[in-house]
């Protein structure tokens, strides 16, 4: 079912009230329903407002509209727009997305039988940054099955790990839990299998990320043998198909190599433990500090300038900051950061204050007011929020606010699903996991796991190259 916003029950009471109190208002003399009369001419007089984005509610103001709607049809940019209703001389309607061109064009009759017209103005579009589908196919049943093809057919299973190739911003490789390596094109619009966990000898991947120089990447692997593979890399010049022991040890929920340094450092689950092991120089991997007691699932995210990493704690509901020593080349104990130690929930605020509910992976942005500030640390980072739906943007100083999810109030009690469109008002999510950050086009992937999707954040010219529209569906 197609989710909208003007769907909402109690949306469309308002539109229909407002629609009726501004048509009644322009023309009191004239208020009521109008049959269209083909012998007489339609005209448009103005419409209002003069500048919108997608799905600004538009009223139309001329004569001879009629009341049937069936007769009825308006474009704005050469795009239909959906009319909500006509009293005869004021169409209400909704503007559709990517109508750039502004154009506003009313036609009325059959197609033996047509009348048309066109606004003198144009209606400024304005675009805005939206929640879209990049790619997953769900039937209408909601059935799914990991599949390899164009971005049209492809299917995922839980994508909770996303990953750019820092060599090829056109390639988003992601972890497909117990299953393999998956490889999302950008460019060529298809998702292919890069490698399998039979290939690479493991059994639950976790994490991803890419040793200095980008040549290798490095997979974290999650399985119960102490003298298990916990971390391998993939030698790009043997495409990624080939792995090579790094590590050994049981409970990997994460693992990350330093951007600057190169060395590894992972997390255990026994002991909530972090390990640091430099493939050049030591022999054996060594345990750092444990972040507090047993049973805890860690993922590492290092900043970009490897000054410090944040470590985001999955099940205990918080991140905490470890900095990085230079000169002994290793992390520090960490110190509370953002949210508060087993204490879950959706709540906006400072350090500690915060609440999240299952947070996971998560990306530095550069924020170009603080380059123009001159602030130490430019970057912002954002997280998947897995069990609020929704995606946490956390400034330097620790403040947290929710930047995109949990739209569509009133559509129903939930603050889940699957709705593209306005990050706040109408996107929703379902466990969003991974996250990933194109800089050169300042978009967004997520790896929304219970859809079986990934999907974007992107200012809406970009959200689809092929120029199609995609809306939400639950």
């Amino acid at each position: 079912m197609k989710i909208q916003d003007e769907k909402n029950p109690v949306t469309i009471l308002l539109m229909i009230i407002l629609f009726c109190i501004v048509c009644s208002c322009k023309d009191d003399d004239n208020a009521g329903n109008k049959n269209y009369d083909p012998s007489q001419p339609v005209k448009i007089t103005e419409f209002t407002p003069k500048n919108g984005a997608a799905r600004t509610r538009l009223f139309i103001y001329g004569e001879n509209f009629g009341t049937d709607l069936s007769l009825i049809n308006v474009t704005i940019g050469g795009l239909k727009a959906k009319v909500i209703g006509s009293n005869g001389e004021c169409i209400y309607c909704v503007v559709p997305s990517r109508a750039y061109e502004g154009t506003v064009k009313v036609s009325i009759g059959t197609e033996s039988n047509i009348s048309e017209v066109e606004a003198i103005e144009k209606f400024k579009y304005e675009s805005k940054t939206v929640v879209s589908t990049l790619c997953g196919y769900v039937s209408e049943t909601g059935e799914y099955k990991v599949t390899d093809g164009p971005f049209e057919t492809a299917g995922f299973n839980v994508v909770s790990w996303l990953s750019f190739d820092p060599k090829n911003s056109k390639h988003l490789y992601g972890v497909e839990e117990y299953s393999s390596i998956r490889l999302i094109d950008l460019e060529k619009r298809e998702v292919s299998t890069t490698v399998t966990t039979g290939q690479m000898n493991i059994s639950r991947p976790r994490t991803i990320s890419w040793f200095p120089g980008s040549d290798n990447m490095l997979v974290g692997n999650d399985q119960g043998s102490e003298d298990g593979i916990s971390n391998v890399v993939l030698p790009r010049s043997e495409n990624f198909l080939r792995a090579e022991v790094v590590t050994r040890s049981r409970s990997c929920n994460g693992s990350a190599v330093h951007p600057v340094n190169g060395e590894v450092y992972f997390s255990q689950w026994e002991g909530g433990s972090i390990w640091r092991f430099d493939p050049i120089v030591d022999k054996d991997k060594k345990e750092l500090f444990k972040v507090w007691a047993n049973g805890y699932e860690i993922g590492i995210v290092f900043h970009p300038t490897g000054n410090y990493a944040y470590l985001i704690i999955h099940n205990n509901h918080c991140i905490v900051k470890s900095n990085y020593n230079w000169a002994e080349k290793r992390l520090d104990i960490p110190q509370p950061f953002v949210g508060n130690y087993g204490s879950n929930g959706w709540v906006d605020g400072v350090g500690t204050a915060a609440r999240f509910d299952t947070p996971w992976q998560g990306v530095f942005v550069k924020n170009e007011k603080y380059e123009k500030q001159g602030k130490s640390d430019i970057y912002d980072f954002y997280v998947c929020d897995r069990h609020t739906g929704s995606i946490r943007k956390i400034t330097p100083e620790g403040m947290v606010t929710t930047f995109a999810g949990r739209g569509s109030e009133g559509l129903d009690s939930k603050h889940y699903g699957y709705i593209d469109g306005d990050l706040r008002k109408e996107a929703r999510f379902d466990q969003p996991c991974g996250l990933a950050y194109d800089e050169e086009t300042k978009t967004f992937y997520i790896g929304d796991v219970q859809n079986r999707r990934i999907r974007m954040i992107a200012v809406e010219e970009d959200v689809q190259s092929d120029g199609s529209e995609k809306e939400g569906e639950e």
